[in-house]
């Protein structure tokens, strides 16, 4: 048990960082925020692994109907923490971070029946409205035809 507060506990910290320092300065340093929410997300991870055991909390990570969304998470830390620490990109930081915070959504939604399609319909109308707003902001920009 008290392995499962200390993770969570500075995993919290982390996360706090993470959306009180690094989402402040997003725009100027992605790599800042992409590192506090990796770490951050790990060590939460960590805890409910630690509280579960970590053999049960890996099989049941690699179980056939949850290993989809466990590799595209495990994946998506992969790709963020070398695209900050190691290329140190701008650009690859911010659309990494992006990428692992969609992940992260469907790794944990895939724990509960219809999880996954209300995130893919959320994402169809954020995506529909980001469209429909940069379509409109083009039109003002560059005069419509």
């Amino acid at each position: 048990m008290v392995h499962f507060f200390s993770f969570l506990g500075v995993g919290v910290l982390f996360l706090f960082f993470a959306f009180f320092i690094g989402l402040p300065t997003l725009l100027l340093s992605p790599s800042k925020f992409a590192l506090f929410f990796t770490i951050g997300c790990c060590l939460v991870l960590s805890a409910f692994a630690a509280l579960k055991g970590w053999r049960a909390q890996m099989q049941h990570m690699m179980a056939r109907e949850r290993l989809p969304f466990s590799a595209g998470y495990i994946g998506s830390v992969v790709m963020t923490l070398y695209a900050a620490l190691i290329m140190k990109s701008y650009v690859l930081s911010l659309l990494c971070s992006g990428l692992q915070v969609v992940a992260l959504l469907y790794y944990l939604t895939s724990y509960y029946p219809g999880g996954t399609s209300s995130v893919k319909f959320m994402l169809s109308m954020f995506g529909s409205a980001a469209s429909s707003c940069f379509s409109t902001c083009s039109a003002l920009v560059f005069g419509s035809k």
